[in-house]
């Protein structure tokens, strides 16, 4: 059973995530999720060359709403690449 805000079904979902590797990249991501009791960063995984940073970053949501303005902060990432969500 998932979790639940204000009755609200939360909804997982899975991002692929790329970019150039810099100092504070994987903390810029973070940082463009909102963390309250609505948005939760569930999980997070990254690995890095040097180069690169190719990452997954699982959220919970209470909609698609959400999704949408998660997906904006993202594209504001400095040396962002690539997203997509998987599920």
């Amino acid at each position: 059973m998932n979790p639940t805000a204000a009755g609200l079904p939360f909804r997982q979902t899975v991002y692929q995530i790329m970019g150039f590797d810099r100092l504070n990249f994987v903390g810029d991501v973070t940082n463009a999720i909102p963390q309250n009791e609505t948005c939760r960063i569930m999980g997070l995984s990254f690995e890095s060359d040097g180069i690169r940073a190719n990452g997954q970053l699982t959220i919970q949501v209470p909609n698609e709403q959400y999704l949408l303005e998660i997906d904006q902060q993202l594209r504001a990432v400095r040396g962002l690449v690539s997203f997509r969500k998987t599920n």
